[in-house]
């Protein structure tokens, strides 16, 4: 591929080199007068140790990836249609959005084919599609962000819900007549991680508008869709199905 080696060594693209596949893939190609491309995730994930194990997510060596192929693909075909298939669990949201802005400027018209699923930076992927195909297993996810709590994650959304409520609890009541358990509730409420939770939010409906500004959908629509995909699910594990 002409990329020196200790490139090489951090960057997972390949193109395919089964005989019969390649053929098949070369015709499919031809007829559409696209250029073919797939993010492929593996279900499992690797164990590292005897308590943790780590799963495949787009990530620094996608980015790298990516912007190899696209430099391949404009040196040797003018071709600016792309069939993409997408099969992911997920990935960082920084590196979903860079390989997403690239692809769609990248290319005029962009099919995307999810087998399975598609979800968090995996639906940021799919969101480049001019169309998206998907079957009766196909899914996608929310995009709401994930922010760090304690052990664990949480959903930007879960945090500022949170807060939501606990501001009613004194809608009708004075904090001095609060009960503690109110209190208590109010206390845990940190201002810093609800202003982040707020800007992750802002910002990801900020990437989605942009990659779909640039499939061409009216700036109404992509306010629409962006608030919704980003607010409008009860978790980050709801599934958005082809219906």
């Amino acid at each position: 591929m002409g990329t020196a080696d200790s490139i090489n060594k951090i960057i997972d693209v390949n193109e395919e080199d089964d005989p019969t596949l390649s053929t098949k893939l070369s015709e499919i190609s031809k007829k559409h007068d696209a250029v073919l491309m797939a993010c492929i995730a593996p279900y499992m994930g690797l164990k590292i140790s005897p308590t943790k194990t780590v799963n495949a997510q787009m990530g620094l060596s996608e980015e790298f990836a990516v912007e190899t192929a696209i430099n391949q693909i404009q040196t040797k075909t003018d071709v600016r249609k792309l069939l993409f298939l997408v099969n992911s669990p997920g990935g960082l949201v920084q590196s979903s959005y860079k390989v997403a802005r690239a692809l769609r400027k990248t290319f005029k018209e962009i099919i995307v084919f999810v087998p399975h699923i598609a979800a968090s930076g995996g639906t940021l992927l799919s969101l480049t599609g001019n169309k998206i195909v998907m079957g009766m297993m196909s899914q996608l996810s929310p995009l709401d962000p994930q922010a760090k709590s304690g052990d664990g994650v949480v959903s930007a959304n879960s945090i500022v819900d949170a807060h939501q409520f606990v501001t009613r609890l004194f809608d009708d009541i004075a904090v001095e007549d609060a009960p503690y358990s109110y209190k208590a509730l109010a206390d845990k409420c940190d201002s810093v991680d609800i202003r982040d939770a707020l800007a992750s939010l802002s910002l990801m409906e900020e990437y989605i508008r942009e990659i779909l500004e640039d499939c061409g959908y009216s700036k109404e629509k992509c306010k629409k869709i962006s608030n919704r995909i980003v607010r409008g699910f009860k978790t980050h594990d709801e599934v958005i199905n082809i219906d």
